[in-house]
């Protein structure tokens, strides 16, 4: 008799559990009640575990208002000459080019094997070939050209040791011509490239082929690059594309570029950029809750994607067991900092609300539970436990 004094008292206990509130019903809830909450101009105001958290009524507006951080660090556009597709491009030698030099009339002057060539083909491993390369290679060249060295240099004969590196083309000419005219009455000299090596882009991330893109007398863009790396893959995140040059990194909106024709993005690249482009899984919103079909969502990269469109995409509300008044937008807000957006969504105007709020990467979308959906889930917990006290009983314990 007294144990079934005590499975009494164990029974009524659980009764006032139950019939006091649901704060034991399994699952997620938004509860701020473990701080206590100060009311701010911005809304409620509340510190748990070192994190600040407002509550705001959720308002299109507001959402605005409240940019989430960047996936990726960004800084201010580039200067409008930086962006410029090639006007006025001139390619200035680096460390590593091979120049070509011609005097005409003068061949003793040009490059060695040059020369030689002009005079009739060279079979492959002759004698004069093998000797136009060893003079070449004294020379600072190849037998095609002369290589500028790591001091920036080339040289050349009568003239001695000329520094080249960060000019261009016409301004090397046009010291190769001052400097021969002391000992070639009105030299006829010409300059080209025939290898650029010196200076390279690169191309990385979502991409067919990753790429090592040398810039050459031909300016390179942005849209250049990538279509040298085969063109972006299907899971490319567009619009949060990155070019890094040095220590900043300037956003770039690909979609704009390749579908809209907003060709303020395709930037004119230097040596030492990169361009990346990350995977689209990066920029997700995520809906929690009693949701048809909880899930993670990845953002389209063709426009805006709204609140409503994920809760479609998501399967809608659980119509048995959501609270529509409890509906939440829970975003990054800065260091520290989360802001929580709180949408009453039983009625159709906030449904049209929700179409105009505009997300942002990483987004948490939350819907709570119903009261009598937790009363029930306490029940169904509390169910096994009773049929094993009416077992006990059987058994006359």
């Amino acid at each position: 008799m007294a144990f079934m004094k005590h499975i009494a008292v164990i029974l009524a206990s659980l009764a006032s559990i139950i019939l006091a509130g649901c704060a034991f019903a399994p699952g997620m809830r938004f509860n701020a009640d473990s701080a206590t909450p100060a009311q701010t101009q911005d809304g409620t105001s509340v510190d748990v575990n070192g994190q600040h958290y407002v509550l705001r009524p959720l308002t299109v507006a507001g959402v605005n208002a409240v940019t989430a951080a960047p996936v990726r660090p960004v800084v201010d556009e580039p200067a409008e000459d930086v962006m410029q597709s090639g006007i006025g491009y001139q390619y200035k030698v680096g460390v590593g080019d091979v120049l070509h030099v011609i005097v005409w009339d003068h061949p003793e002057l040009n490059n060695p094997g040059i020369g030689a060539q002009s005079g009739s083909a060279i079979q492959t491993g002759s004698a004069q070939t093998l000797a136009a390369q060893a003079v070449a290679s004294s020379n600072g060249g190849d037998a095609l050209g002369r290589v500028v060295q790591a001091d920036g240099t080339i040289y050349y004969p009568y003239i001695g040791t000329l520094r080249v590196k960060g000019k261009t083309v016409p301004e090397i000419r046009a010291a190769l011509t001052t400097g021969i005219a002391r000992y070639v009455r009105a030299p006829q000299l010409d300059v080209s490239v025939v290898s650029f090596r010196s200076q390279k882009v690169y191309v990385t991330g979502e991409v067919k082929q990753p790429e090592v893109v040398p810039l050459t007398d031909v300016p390179v863009n942005v849209a250049d690059a990538i279509g040298l790396a085969g063109g972006v893959t299907p899971e490319a995140d567009l619009s949060g594309a990155t070019l890094t040059r040095g220590k900043k990194q300037i956003s770039i909106d690909l979609y704009r570029l390749l579908y809209l024709g907003d060709m303020r993005n395709n930037i004119r690249l230097v040596d030492g950029d990169i361009v990346d482009i990350p995977n689209r899984r990066i920029k997700k919103v995520f809906v929690m809750g009693e949701i048809a079909k909880p899930a993670s969502l990845p953002m389209p990269t063709d426009g805006p994607y709204t609140l409503a469109e994920a809760l479609n995409d998501a399967g809608g509300l659980n119509p048995l067991t959501s609270n529509a008044r409890q509906l939440y937008l829970v975003r990054a807000s800065g260091l520290n900092t989360t802001t929580v957006f709180h949408l009453d969504c039983s009625s159709p105007v906030a449904v049209a609300l929700a179409d105009q709020v505009v997300l942002s990467p990483r987004d948490i979308i939350y819907v709570d539970a119903a009261s009598v959906t937790r009363f029930s889930r306490v029940i169904s917990q509390m169910l096994p436990f009773a049929g094993g006290l009416a077992d006990l009983k059987s058994l006359g314990m």
